[in-house]
């Protein structure tokens, strides 16, 4: 069974989250912030500038509504490791190409591949309707801590 993160951006109202899987899967502390400068120090050097092009997409006007990328990450012990990122996009109702919300699943891939090749896959799947409930909202009723 694949540990599954998740992560949930509101760029109406500027909020992040972070699950608590995503956060060990990125070996980062759980009371650290769901800061994007956090995440960037995890990614291996060589795969940094795709990574800030596939997460910049949603503010450039023409992202698709669900997108993939794969990428390393640097553990603090220098283990590479790779992980996959689904992310889904809502737009904004009656709004041309306005994305008011990232969500997204994580998942570790299991042994190794090519170095030096972050591959991307692009699809639509998703509709443009807002999502109307919080992740981190529904991950508390699911899990209280």
């Amino acid at each position: 069974m694949q540990h599954i993160g998740i992560f949930d951006i509101n760029f109406d109202t500027g909020e992040h989250y972070w699950s608590a899987e995503l956060r060990r899967i990125l070996r980062v502390p759980n009371g650290a912030s769901p800061e994007f400068l956090i995440l960037l120090q995890r990614v291996h050097p060589d795969d940094r500038r795709a990574l800030v092009a596939f997460a910049m997409e949603p503010l450039q006007g023409h992202c698709q509504r669900h997108r993939s990328f794969e990428h390393r990450l640097v553990d603090p012990d220098g283990t590479v490791r790779w992980i996959r990122v689904e992310a889904g996009v809502a737009f904004r109702a009656g709004g041309k190409g306005d994305v008011i919300r990232v969500i997204g699943l994580v998942t570790e891939i299991a042994g190794s591949k090519t170095p030096g090749k972050a591959v991307r896959n692009v699809a639509s799947t998703c509709n443009y309707e807002t999502v109307p409930v919080s992740l981190a909202k529904k991950q508390l009723q699911l899990n209280p801590t």
